[in-house]
């Protein structure tokens, strides 16, 4: 456990990687994604922000409060509902217009609604597009500019997918998009999973950049709005209980900008000659941290609300040797092709 001390410590540290960070949060007009922002706003110099998400009113309160937290932030909002990923292009178009590089990409886009297997005009499950391919579609359209971020003081590129690292369940390899076998537990158990698999393809790829899946732990995020009545009632009952065990919104902020910063998290081949493009410097006589592949500093990871490496080592050991982590790969970007023909063909009618 990565100790509340050294995780405030680090944060007033982020300062040292100079001014003009260049963020995304995506799914941040509320709960983690929100608390987030505001611990990057707080704690950074000079950052430009981007925010996406689908309320604009409440991109609007955030905004104005992260100016009193930093008079010289900017932070710009994206309207878009990602749980398409036409809309997660258009959102990308829109950023890579404005800016050469990025550095920090952190994702929190989900919802708790129980509709079932709710599909989209191009034929995904919203909320598994939410969970998975929009975090995966995101994360490849930036790539450029996260790697842009590497060759250039501070050298620093991460980007965090929040989910549920460590809760990792089986994945159906008959029915990876969930198709015909989609629930709201299947959908869970498969996409942290992927979002594993993602983390640990991607820093193969990409050695100058780490990736990550992270777990909030349990925080009180305002998500429950999208149950059904009789659920968002029984959670009312439950919010005493939840409160003695929940994690607080400034800890929890604090504690994802620590994951999202740190260089207990580097990248497998850091920018040479930059004491920072690891992340904000580790106090001494703490340790880099184990890679999902068992590897100590290898660039992509899985860590716990508390900084812990986590994962379902067993699981994902066997899983990687039958090579269900390139299938995910090849999966996904399968889907992107036969989504990206769809929408041409839908703008051309």
């Amino acid at each position: 456990m990565v100790s509340l001390d050294v995780v405030h410590a680090s944060n007033a540290r982020l300062r040292e990687l100079g001014p003009g960070l260049v963020a995304l949060f995506v799914g941040g007009t509320s709960g983690i994604g929100e608390y987030t922002l505001k611990a990057f706003v707080k704690h950074s110099v000079s950052p430009r922000v981007y925010l996406v998400g689908r309320n604009a009113s409440s991109a609007e309160r955030i905004i104005e409060e992260c100016r009193g937290l930093n008079k010289d932030g900017k932070i710009e909002f994206i309207k878009a509902d990602v749980s398409e990923l036409a809309e997660v292009d258009r959102a990308c178009k829109e950023i890579a217009a404005k800016e050469k590089s990025i550095n920090l990409i952190l994702q929190t886009q989900g919802n708790l609604n129980l509709r079932g297997r709710d599909e989209s005009p191009e034929g995904l499950a919203r909320k598994f597009t939410l969970n998975f391919y929009s975090r995966m579609r995101f994360t490849s359209n930036l790539l450029p500019l996260l790697r842009a971020a590497t060759t250039s003081p501070p050298g620093f590129a991460r980007s965090v997918s929040v989910l549920g690292a460590g809760h990792e369940g089986s994945i159906n390899l008959d029915d990876l998009e969930l198709k015909t076998t989609f629930s709201t537990t299947t959908c869970a158990d498969q996409s942290i999973t992927m979002n594993d698999f993602m983390a640990e393809q991607f820093a193969a790829r990409e050695p100058s950049v780490s990736f990550m899946q992270t777990s909030p732990g349990v925080v009180n995020t305002g998500l429950a709005r999208e149950l059904p009545f009789w659920a968002r009632v029984a959670m009312k009952g439950l919010t005493p209980v939840v409160k003695l065990f929940a994690t607080g919104a400034d800890e929890t902020g604090e504690r994802q900008l620590f994951h999202a910063t740190s260089g207990m998290y580097p990248p497998a081949k850091p920018l040479a000659g930059s004491a920072v493009a690891s992340g904000v410097p580790l106090p001494t006589g703490m340790a880099i941290g184990t890679g999902s592949d068992g590897k100590v500093g290898s660039g992509g990871y899985i860590v716990s609300p508390v900084g812990d490496i986590t994962g379902n080592a067993k699981l994902l050991s066997d899983y990687r040797a039958k090579g269900v982590s390139q299938i995910v790969w090849d999966h996904a970007y399968s889907i992107f092709e036969r989504v990206q023909k769809l929408n041409e063909s839908r703008n051309a009618s």
